[in-house]
């Protein structure tokens, strides 16, 4: 504690206030020297003193905010590389698949072909080839869900669902 601070009479309750001497004749004339560092209640630190002070804790400082922020963004780093999802390539298509998409695409086409020209036919050939007709469009469904990829891969494994759906409504309303 500077020695301009003193305790009076210090009573519980009772409001210490520091002993001031009176000020400079100059002060009153509001001539203040401006070489002159005051510090109100503790003359004896000189101003140099306190400019150590200050650059020590500045340099603390400085000290601590890159120690934070070269333990804290490598580390936020690696953990958003390991909470990302793994990249994945895209799935390369499998050998003689062009050749099989094709293969089912004329299976397909030479059954509609066969079932539209069995209009006049009997019940028993009609069932016959809607029942081929359907063992066509699952392996065709096959092929494409093992050979194509992307939206496309979608859109055709939906159109085949929903044609396979339909020729089995058919054999059951037709051939049971």
């Amino acid at each position: 504690m500077c020695d301009a601070v003193r305790m009076i009479g210090s009573r519980p309750g009772m409001l210490v206030l520091p002993i001031m001497p009176p000020p400079p004749a100059w002060v009153i004339l509001n001539q203040v020297p401006v070489s002159r560092h005051i510090e109100p209640f503790c003359p004896s630190r000189r101003p140099t003193d306190v400019v150590r002070e200050v650059e020590a804790v500045l340099k603390r400082f400085m000290f601590a905010s890159l120690a934070f922020i070269g333990l804290i963004v490598p580390g936020a780093f690696a953990l958003a590389l390991l909470a990302a999802p793994a990249a994945r390539p895209e799935p390369l298509q499998q050998a003689g698949c062009d050749r099989s998409l094709v293969d089912a695409a004329a299976g397909i086409a030479a059954m509609q072909t066969r079932v539209k020209g069995l209009a006049a036919a009997s019940d028993p050939e009609i069932c016959n080839a809607t029942r081929l007709y359907f063992l066509e469009l699952v392996k065709a469904r096959a092929v494409t869900a093992l050979c194509k990829n992307g939206p496309e891969r979608e859109r055709d494994l939906g159109r085949f669902d929903a044609d396979v759906a339909h020729i089995n409504e058919v054999i059951a309303a037709r051939c049971l």
